[in-house]
Parts: structure tokens; C-alpha cells; sequence
């Protein structure tokens, strides 16, 4: 038998442990940062640890807990665990950044103390007659996709999947930076609306269009779209600047590189999804079309095509934009925004696509990998 040793790793993880201070999660908001700074996250309570991004003044985050002297807040960010100075967090001004609920970041809001259902129940349809999933707490950040006809219930992302929630407890959330005074929210450089689809255009050949973690030019490089890539543009941050959501993260891009596609051509989307693709992939080959009618065709080069499905289901990430979870029972997948490569020609591909499928008699579900561009 070893002898047990302890590193100086486990010692220092164990002695952070001990410094922590829990508290019960709390919804809080990005205070006093100085004209054109930002609060960094940090992987620790401290200075010294490396930073790992940026939050702007007003934004919204759930505070998990607070370091011995409690100069340092523990909070959750996109699914992630940072620390940031707890001097630039102070509970959401009230009525100053929340209003009505809207597409995109909500937060639950008005739950009584003590209420017996333990917060704002979600539910697996539009009304009080269907089925509980859970339970949301007072403050819980959420992602609204779409409202129902009369707008008194909201669908959101729910875990994997959706579930719906009475609007009558929800309060839009400002997560973006505050525009510049040459730019609304919901107008395009080009006079068009936002939210909207975009092809890349006017980068040379071999170039990229680089998307950063803040809208202007020496924001850090946090990913890049190829020459023709298809991109949702979520609202304007900031002059030629737009607001987008690459693998779950925002970030920022220039909009003098885009192209707003057509509305008759590719720019159909449901919740964000994008229509009119075509898809394919090797091992076995087979092709995957999406009409901008929802329309699911999928052809295999052995067994021919399947029957006709149509788009049940279209969930953006968390934070809303890519990647998406679509549902065409009984195909199940998700759409990226990554550049593909189909590795047996010189096409290149703006989307990636993981499509679940039943294969054979016996319904077991085979996993395909195939890269997508517009039809």
C-alpha cells in the first residue's frame, strides 16, 4: 500500500475551501466601472489570478458566494464559475434596467417569501393545465425563445430542453453594454432591423472576420467567421459594431463585413434557427435539407430518403444564439457556427451539424457528423 501524500495543489484548493463564505445565490448588478472599462472575471479571489473575460457596466449575474473578507464575489457566468471585486456589485436598481419580459434575458421576479410553490413553476405547456418540470427562485436568470399567442406564458430554456413560464413573474434584463449615441439597439449600420440574418462578406480570401469580447477594434479576439459564413446578429452595440452569439459566448463584430441576406432567400429562421440549409455528411454519406418552410428531408445515399419531418423544436444556447437544439421527431440535433470541412473536397462550410437518427428496425440511434451551408 502507498503511502498517502498531499500536494501543494490539494493543500492550497483546501485551504481556498475553507476561506469561502456561502451564501444563497443572489441576482446582482455590475456597478461604477469607469467610462470605457470594464470588471474582469477572474479564476480566483484575487488580482494576481488570470483573467478570463469581461463583464460591462449593468450587467446581471448570480452571486454564489464571497471570500473571507468578502472583497471577492463567487459568481456563475454562462455556466461558468469566475470571481470578480465585490465593490462593483450592488442589488438591480429597482425598475432602472428591468421591464416588461422580451425575447432574450429575463429574470424571475416577485416571488413572495414563503410561496407555496417554492418560486415560478415551470411548466411542459403554455398554461397552468400542464405537467411541472421544476421550480425557478426568486432572481433566476433565464432566456426567453418565444411567448405564447396572448403573451401571458413564455417559453424558456430549461435544462436540455423547454419549458414555459408565466410572464406575470419575468423582467427583462439589459445584458449589453449601453449603446453609443449613434446606435439603437434595434436598427442595423444599414437602416435595416435587428435582430437579423448576415452573410460575411468583403473579407479577402484566406482572411477571417474576427469576432471580439467587446465592440471596437482592440477587444481581445475571441473567435473568427470565414468568408461567407451565416451569422445572427442579435443588436447593435455600439456604431458599425453588432452583437452576436458564437458557441454560447457573446461577442462583438464588424458589421461593415456583413451582408444582410435577403428576406425571400436564406434570412428565415424560427427562434433564431436558420432555414433554407442543406447539410451533409460522410460514413454513410447522406444530405439533410431544411426548407425555410420547416421542412426536414433527409436522403441517404443507401437507403434513400426518409418521410418528409417538419421543425418541431428550435433552442438556442443559454444565452441565447448558437448552438442551436432542433427537434424534427424523429430526428434530434444541433446546428454550430463553425467553419466544416466535408474532407473529400475544397468546399468550405459555415455550420456544423451533429444529427441524431434512428437507423434500422431495431430504432437505435445513430449519430451523424456533417457540415451545412446555405441552399
Amino acid at each position: 500500500m502507498f503511502p498517502q501524500r498531499y500536494t501543494p495543489v490539494a493543500i492550497f484548493a483546501a485551504a481556498l475551501t475553507l476561506t469561502i463564505t456561502t451564501a444563497s445565490a443572489e441576482m446582482m448588478e455590475v456597478v461604477n466601472i469607469a467610462d470605457g472599462d470594464t470588471l474582469n472575471l477572474r479564476a480566483g479571489p484575487g488580482a494576481s489570478y488570470p483573467d478570463r473575460g469581461d463583464l460591462f457596466e449593468h450587467a446581471h449575474v448570480n452571486v454564489l458566494a464571497y471570500n473571507e473578507d468578502g472583497r471577492w464575489a463567487q459568481i456563475l457566468h454562462q455556466g461558468r464559475i469566475y470571481w470578480v471585486a465585490s465593490k462593483y456589485l450592488a442589488a438591480p436598481a429597482s425598475g432602472a434596467d428591468t421591464q416588461r419580459p422580451r425575447l432574450g434575458p429575463n429574470v424571475v421576479t416577485g416571488i413572495a417569501v414563503g410561496d407555496p410553490d417554492g418560486g415560478l413553476v415551470v411548466r411542459d405547456g403554455a398554461g397552468t393545465a400542464f405537467g411541472r418540470l421544476g421550480v425557478l427562485a426568486d432572481h433566476t436568470a433565464v432566456h426567453v425563445i418565444q411567448f405564447d399567442r396572448g403573451g401571458d406564458w413564455a417559453m424558456i430554456a430549461f435544462g436540455s430542453d423547454v419549458g414555459w413560464v408565466s410572464t406575470a413573474y419575468l423582467a427583462a434584463m439589459r445584458s449589453t453594454p449601453e449603446p453609443m449615441p449613434d446606435a439603437t439597439p434595434g436598427v442595423g449600420p444599414d437602416g435595416g432591423p435587428l435582430p437579423a440574418v448576415f452573410s460575411v462578406s468583403g473579407v479577402a480570401s484566406g482572411d477571417v472576420l474576427w469576432v471580439r469580447d467587446a465592440p471596437r477594434a482592440g477587444g481581445n479576439q475571441i473567435g473568427s467567421l470565414n468568408p461567407g459564413s451565416v451569422v445572427n446578429v442579435n443588436g447593435r452595440a455600439s456604431g458599425n459594431w453588432g452583437q452576436i452569439t458564437l458557441n454560447g459566448q457573446i461577442g462583438y463584430i464588424n458589421m461593415r463585413f456583413l451582408t444582410r441576406m435577403a428576406e425571400n432567400a436564406t434570412s428565415a429562421t424560427a427562434n433564431g434557427f436558420p432555414l433554407g440549409l442543406t447539410c451533409r455528411g460522410t460514413e454513410p454519406f447522406w444530405t439533410l435539407e431544411i426548407g425555410e418552410d420547416r421542412r426536414f428531408q433527409y436522403t441517404s445515399l443507401i437507403e434513400g430518403p426518409d418521410p418528409v419531418r417538419h421543425l418541431a423544436m428550435a433552442t438556442p444556447a443559454t444565452s441565447g444564439g448558437y448552438p442551436f437544439a432542433f427537434k424534427a421527431h424523429p430526428l434530434t440535433g444541433t446546428i454550430d457556427q463553425k467553419s466544416c470541412s466535408d474532407g473529400m473536397s475544397d468546399t468550405q462550410y459555415s455550420m456544423s451539424i451533429q444529427l441524431q437518427r434512428p437507423s434500422g428496425s431495431t430504432g437505435h440511434m445513430e449519430n451523424l457528423f456533417g457540415c451545412c451551408n446555405p441552399q
